[in-house]
């Protein structure tokens, strides 16, 4: 046998088993909600930037577009309507 026999695959540290983990004594309700909670808030500023990026980007695009539709000539105007 190879030196790495004896050695467990996961190793829970002061747990004795994989619901013993979960459970963290008797504190996982406590420990598994802060850590879904720092995970939403994670997420939350991930994707949020991302959205108002987005949004403000749209915004521009729409501005440029309409600031170059009352820019033109009234006889311009005529040849695209047309």
């Amino acid at each position: 046998m190879g030196p790495r026999a004896g050695v467990k695959f996961m190793n829970f540290g002061s747990f004795s088993s994989f619901s013993d983990f979960i459970q963290m004594g008797e504190h996982g309700l406590f420990v598994w909600s802060c850590y879904g909670l720092t995970l939403v808030v994670l997420v939350v500023n991930i994707i949020r930037p991302l959205q108002l990026q987005r949004r403000l980007i749209k915004e521009k695009r729409l501005a440029i577009d309409q600031e170059g539709a009352h820019s033109q000539t009234p006889s311009a105007r005529k040849q695209v309507n047309q």
